[in-house]
């Protein structure tokens, strides 16, 4: 066999024995349903291959979500359970916990998953499922199958790793494509050689991953990958489905080095034809520096990016992405501004995300003036409200307006200082008929 065929598949840990899980009592629940039923019921995902990290000393970084070979009780489980010889369902299962717990749940049937929802976290829950892919990058076709193929279908050797437990307080490690050995010589490794062109997403999770956990990625998994790229195997994917992962990449403690990584393995240049200019790792720095996250740096990624209005982005992520874009044009109005006021009306349009980002990518005279906008005059407001001043005997409409706009500017420019100074400014305001 070439060193791009498909693994030789391995085999289970034969006995049941004792690896010292903690689980929380909701998970144990769910164990001796299954098995009172008559099915099988696995850990799966990460979370094994991170225990078993932590297991054997090569604990990957602090987002690991194992610490030290314990789960913290509030976190989210990602179980498999295999009911094919049960004769109950997925649904029946989950209602079935739910009832006992008092959790919610949601379940999708085209993908044969749902998610258990409990004051302790939450399960995701799925049947272990075999998956046809009627093209490159469309979204697979899935049947319900055995904990086999499951794991088959997974995207790398180490997240193709279970752990089955029974109503004893037993298990035992589900190793089926020498996901442990590649944990020891830490490594990622696809599956199967058409892994990238079932699924091209998994390019940025297999770069994501290397990075994550500090692994090399295989030598044929980096040919095939950077076939697939060299193929246009990124560009058949979905806008929603590429910035799905952008979001997860920017959750990244080391975000940084894996926007790296896949802009130098052009899988951005593939998906939009975009490739970013020095200034874009420059900010990227500053930012991921200033411990930006998350949220915050998809939207700054969402304003260097070619991204097209129909895209998949909230309304507020499109406003805080082009509120960054426009930004140089407001720069130089806020930098000419003299009174506070002024600051006031020029920022207040901008959404709170875009400001945040911009007070770290900023400096000196602008810097100043966004941090004063966001520590202070952002949340000044005149003492009179609008039921004030109708009391005063201003009826409503335009005047009231006007006059309540006048009493926050003198307010932002410290013209006035308490009730009394505002009602002298109210009195002077409709003599003149502002």
């Amino acid at each position: 066999m070439n060193r791009f065929a498909l693994l030789t598949r391995g085999r289970p840990n034969q006995d049941f024995t004792c690896l010292d899980l903690e689980l929380p009592a909701e998970c144990a629940l769910l164990v001796r349903v299954v098995s009172d039923w008559g099915g099988r019921v696995f850990l799966v995902g990460g979370l094994v291959r991170d225990w078993l990290l932590a297991r054997s000393g090569l604990v990957p970084n602090r987002d690991s979500n194992w610490a030290g070979g314990g789960r913290d009780a509030k976190s989210d489980w990602d179980i498999a359970v295999d009911l094919r010889k049960t004769g109950k369902t997925l649904v029946q299962l989950m209602r079935e916990i739910c009832r006992q717990t008092g959790g919610r749940y949601v379940f999708y049937q085209r993908f044969l998953t749902g998610t258990i929802t409990l004051p302790a976290g939450r399960i995701d829950i799925s049947h272990t499922r075999a998956e046809s892919y009627p093209g490159p990058a469309v979204l697979p076709k899935v049947q319900a199958a055995g904990i086999e193929e499951d794991l088959g279908r997974r995207d790398f050797t180490v997240n193709a790793l279970a752990i089955e437990m029974n109503a004893q307080g037993q298990s035992r490690v589900v190793d089926l494509y020498g996901g442990q050995k590649d944990l020891q010589a830490r490594l990622i490794r696809i599956i199967h050689p058409g892994s990238f062109i079932d699924d091209p997403t998994r390019i940025f999770r297999c770069i994501r991953f290397a990075v994550r956990l500090g692994f090399e990625i295989e030598s044929g998994t980096a040919y095939l990958l950077r076939t697939a790229v060299k193929d246009g195997y990124p560009a058949l994917l979905t806008p929603e489905r590429v910035l799905y992962e952008l979001r997860c990449i920017c959750n990244e403690t080391e975000v940084l080095k894996v926007l790296e990584a896949v802009v130098k393995e052009s899988v951005l240049k593939g998906c939009w034809q975009w490739q970013p200019s020095q200034d874009f790792f420059t900010e990227l720095k500053v930012l991921t520096q200033a411990g930006i996250r998350g949220e915050l740096l998809f939207i700054y990624l969402l304003s260097r990016l070619p991204i097209a209005p129909n895209y998949p982005v909230t309304r507020e992520e499109q406003r805080a992405q082009q509120a960054l874009r426009d930004f140089p044009l407001l720069a130089g109005r806020l930098r000419r501004a003299r009174r506070r006021s002024t600051f006031y009306r020029l920022l207040k349009p901008l959404p709170l995300p875009a400001l945040k980002i911009l007070t770290v990518l900023t400096e000196g005279l602008i810097k100043n003036r966004l941090e004063l906008f966001l520590r202070e005059l952002k949340d000044i407001k005149p003492e009179l409200s609008s039921q004030d001043l109708i009391e005063s005997g201003i009826k409503p409409g335009p005047q009231l307006g006007r006059i309540l706009e006048q009493l926050l500017y003198a307010r932002l420019d410290r013209r006035v200082k308490n009730r009394d100074s505002e009602l002298r400014l109210v009195r002077r305001l409709r003599r003149k008929d502002v």
